[in-house]
């Protein structure tokens, strides 16, 4: 016996009504499915070897992320490192600002430090997916620095040059 039948009477009125709520539920459910794999069946390409790219490209994506490499700039794409990538790209779109760049923890991570004058504006931390540091963006929230992180080895998570562009300008603007 299921809960709603103790609480509600296996033949009750309220108990049959939940219960063929819940059965019309599961058939909508059963047919919704029939219909996408017949729309499937019926849409998929004849060239199987292109079959797979095509659903590896109408996959999700968002702005700068996704399982196909946008052919905008980023950091895989470019000619040279990642930092190279980072540092040329703030270097130039952020040319107003005196950017002071140092590594850490073996070179596994590179900070980013944007000055206006003498002020700190933001601080940027390129890091690994894997790493697990916090001590950096909580030293930030306590001088009330902006801080803003990039991971440099997401697969899928693409930093296109105009991403990367928007995000700082929003942490620079406050």
């Amino acid at each position: 016996m299921g809960l709603f039948s103790k609480l509600l009477g296996e033949n009750s009125e309220l108990g049959g009504l939940i219960k063929d709520v819940a059965n019309a539920i599961k058939q909508e459910s059963v047919n919704l499915h029939e219909s996408e794999q017949t729309e499937t069946e019926s849409t998929a390409p004849a060239n199987t070897e292109n079959a797979a790219e095509e659903a590896v490209e109408a996959g999700p994506s968002g702005f700068s992320w996704g399982p196909v490499m946008p052919a905008e700039e980023n950091q895989y794409n470019y000619k040279g490192t990642y930092k190279e990538y980072f540092s040329d790209l703030f270097r130039s779109e952020f040319s107003g600002y005196r950017i002071e760049s140092t590594d850490a923890n073996n070179g596994r991570i590179t900070v980013f430090t944007f000055w206006s004058g003498d002020r700190k504006a933001l601080v940027v931390e390129l890091l690994s997916r894997k790493s697990s540091v916090y001590k950096l963006r909580s030293d930030c929230a306590k001088e009330g620095v902006a801080y803003l992180r990039y991971y440099y080895d997401y697969h899928g998570w693409w930093n296109t040059r105009e991403y990367v562009k928007q995000r700082t300008r929003k942490a620079l603007e406050g």
